[in-house]
């Protein structure tokens, strides 16, 4: 990796952890440490020397860099990293390495936990400093980044074909940059508008069922209306609590894809023309409305919709369990409103990846244990996301047919949802958007707020010559 893409990494660590903090509002604090894990990292720190004396018989050398061979050496050992965020899933996570240990001799596995708000830095700093972890989780829409830095290897050679047969089409596409996969997930996410049926039957609305059902962006704002007839001031809650960040990114890029629009031309990679096009203004300018009519809660109590102020919540799949209590059968999951293309939805969580200098065969091995469907039905228990197998994905009672989220599967599979652009200049482009979206939140011109995040997405995929993709 050129000290030019190191230097770089390092000021994109400092941008990726407001993001990524911001993305991840949903995640419980973790109050204690859990034991026997190493959760002090120091991202300037060189690796520890090995104090044991070496065994006389030393792991297989293999070359690494290129994805899997189908040999793992014995007495491979591989680093383990994982965001400190949701208690439930560290605890998973936990249990994963030790069983994982326990099941096989090939291969040790060790996990470190980092805390989630130093996570993006901590990966920035090791990358930069060439240490990244063998096998390290991703939010996928970062991980292109790494990758075009050098920082990742593929792992389509790891990943058999009855496994790339199951999996959601979503993972697949989230984590495919350059025409090679670089990372892959135990879940997806969900994502649409919950609501309390009773409310909506109240004010005579139709109730949609399906994606192609889902109201048009106008029918959405008329009925904001006359919700505020029947007594709700506000109501309307998109988690204005989670703050800006990649949630706004995750929320709002949608609204641009039902458009017909998008933050950067998948083809010419650039966002002139496309991220600031009339089809974009004028989505986001129905959007602006919801404020500028004072539809939206502010939900500085993260209440607004369990205590009723608000009927609808825009928001994913985490919310549900929460949502159920408070609710009951009254709870309804729609998806959001079409822009004139259709509804679209996102897509995308946290993913696996394989650093650049880790054997591949070995890391593949942990990846592999974590996507068996026990597995993943445990993973998709404690994070409340859809299994990323879709024989798993359907056999569960909260995702499968006549499921409460039974929509979120749906839209993973049958092309409703769009994934982040798979570009390594999405840190900027996240943060341009998310930028013009707090603008427009605030009463700003739309035009000139996508205008700026335009030209200063262009301006950076320009500074890095296009951003060549690895060879």
């Amino acid at each position: 990796m050129t000290d030019r893409r190191r230097l770089l990494l390092l000021v994109i660590g400092l941008l990726l952890g407001a993001l990524l903090l911001a993305a991840c509002a949903e995640d419980d604090a973790v109050d204690d440490e859990p034991e026997d894990v190493d959760t002090d990292v120091d991202v300037d720190d060189e690796p520890d020397e090995d104090d044991e004396e070496a065994e006389a018989d030393e792991p297989d050398e293999v070359a690494v860099g290129n994805g899997c061979t189908g040999e793992v050496p014995d007495g491979a050992e591989i680093e383990i990293w994982w965001h400190e965020g949701a208690e439930a899933e560290v605890l998973a996570v936990e249990e994963f390495v030790e069983e994982f240990n326990a099941a096989q001799d090939a291969v040790t596995a060790t996990l470190t936990l980092v805390p989630e708000a130093d996570y993006a830095a901590a990966l920035s700093g090791a990358a930069a400093s060439g240490d990244l972890p063998d096998v390290v989780d991703m939010d996928a829409s970062f991980a292109f980044n790494y990758a075009w830095s050098g920082d990742l290897q593929p792992i389509d050679t790891c990943v058999p074909d009855e496994l790339a047969d199951d999996l959601l089409p979503s993972i697949v596409e989230q984590g495919t940059y350059a025409e090679q996969l670089w990372a892959l997930g135990m879940f997806d996410s969900g994502l649409g508008m919950y609501a309390d049926a009773s409310v909506l039957e109240e004010v005579g609305v139709d109730i949609p069922t399906s994606p192609e059902e889902a109201w048009t962006a106008e029918e959405f704002t008329d009925l904001l209306g006359a919700l505020r007839d029947a007594g709700y001031e506000r109501p309307l809650d998109v988690k204005q609590n989670y703050g800006q960040g990649e949630y706004y990114s995750y929320l709002y890029q949608p609204f641009l894809w039902s458009a017909g629009a998008d933050t950067l031309d998948r083809d010419e990679e650039v966002a002139e023309g496309v991220l600031n096009s009339p089809e974009a203004v004028d989505a986001l300018t129905i959007f602006q409305g919801w404020f500028e009519e004072g539809y939206v809660d502010d939900n500085t109590d993260d209440a607004a919709f369990v205590e009723g102020r608000t009927p609808i919540s825009m928001v994913g799949h985490w919310e549900y369990a929460n949502y159920k209590d408070a609710l009951g059968d009254d709870l309804v999951v729609l998806p959001l409103p079409d822009f004139g293309e259709g509804t679209r939805s996102g897509q995308g969580s946290w993913q696996w990846a394989v650093g650049a200098d880790a054997d591949a065969d070995a890391a593949w091995e942990f990846i592999a244990f974590t996507l068996e469907p026990e597995q993943m039905e445990r993973m998709s228990e404690a994070s409340g996301a859809i299994p990323s197998r879709q024989s798993v994905a359907e056999g569960t009672e909260r995702f499968g047919p006549g499921g409460d989220l039974e929509l979120f599967r749906v839209q993973l599979e049958d092309g409703w949802t769009v994934p982040r652009p798979p570009h390594p200049a999405y840190p900027t482009i996240s943060s341009a958007f998310n930028q013009a979206i707090q603008t427009i939140i605030d009463g700003g011109d739309v035009d000139g707020a996508l205008d700026t995040a335009a030209a200063e997405i262009d301006a950076d995929i320009e500074a890095n010559e296009g951003y060549p993709p690895p060879q």
